[in-house]
């Protein structure tokens, strides 16, 4: 498969320039796709970023030097990146537990990050459902927070919170809407060491002001490939399990098979009631995409 054979590229050219400086832009230019796109079907995939990878490579041949030849702390540092000692010390010790000093000698427990290989598998799974959209640019309101790792673990701590703080019932009296109805979750504002915000809102109304404790966000015009999930409800503790594996289809699956790749813009998952006992809802989960 051609996007497999991209991503295995881009890893050719990490190995191939773990001394020298390279950039996000650089690998993902080996992959002949944006950096946007890798960035999230690198993370994806991965479970690491792309600078975390990068990292990691580095300090795992930089500790197998260090247990295996007499080099100077100092210049393995540089050959790695590293502009002095104390910051390859920093980032060596994060990793390994252990300073470059302690790694020189024996007995002493380091960590190897293996090289990345990526493989086609195939499971047999259901058919993926969706549909292309084009969506007209608009804004939203809601309340925001920083993800920083687990998504599955850091949003529905949050959304518990605003539920039982009120702030739930907040936006939808703001937005003029019944104080159950389900609000749509906003992804946004991805940085390069993994973290991202999330936002809990709905469409604000044209003239409403939003109150000073929430934020408005603008969704921009653009095209949208749309995935539907049915999920339970809102305070259930399997909450994610089922939207998840969408998630991990998209990237795994979808993409690599498709003519699109992600760019640049909020990803969303759109939350529905399906019933009147509020027992079961259906999500959507909306990616901006464009033709490769």
């Amino acid at each position: 498969m051609e996007t497999i054979r991209l991503l295995q590229q881009a890893i050719d050219y990490v190995e191939q320039n773990l001394h020298n400086a390279i950039g996000v832009e650089d690998i993902a230019g080996a992959a002949m796709t944006s950096k946007y796109h890798f960035q999230r079907m690198f993370h994806a995939l991965t479970g690491f970023t792309v600078t975390e990878y990068v990292r990691n490579r580095r300090l795992t041949l930089a500790a197998e030097e260090l247990a295996g030849t007499d080099g100077k702390v100092i210049d393995i540092a540089l050959k790695y990146g590293y502009e002095t000692p104390e910051a390859f010390a920093r980032a060596f010790q994060r990793v390994h537990g252990v300073t470059p000093n302690m790694a020189k000698k024996k007995n002493v427990k380091l960590k190897s990050f293996s090289r990345l290989s990526f493989q086609i598998q195939i499971k047999g799974e259901s058919e993926m459902n969706y549909r292309m959209v084009e969506e007209k640019g608009y804004g939203v309101m809601g309340k925001e927070v920083v993800i920083h790792q687990d998504a599955y673990s850091e949003i529905p701590a949050f959304v518990e919170k605003i539920w039982n703080d009120g702030t739930h019932d907040l936006i939808n009296e703001c937005a003029g809407r019944p104080s159950d109805t389900l609000l749509f979750g906003y992804y946004y504002d991805f940085r390069e060491d993994g973290t991202k915000r999330y936002l809990m809102g709905t469409e604000l109304p044209v003239g409403q002001q939003v109150p000073e404790e929430l934020v408005n966000l603008t969704i921009p015009g653009q095209t949208y490939a749309v995935f539907d999930c049915l999920d339970k409800v809102p305070n259930d503790p399997e909450l994610g399990s089922d939207i998840k594996n969408v998630w991990r289809r998209i990237y795994a699956e979808w993409f690599p098979s498709s003519g699109f790749e992600q760019v640049e813009g909020p990803c969303i998952e759109k939350y529905f009631w399906t019933n009147d006992e509020h027992d079961e809802c259906i999500c959507e989960v909306w990616i901006p995409v464009a033709k490769k």
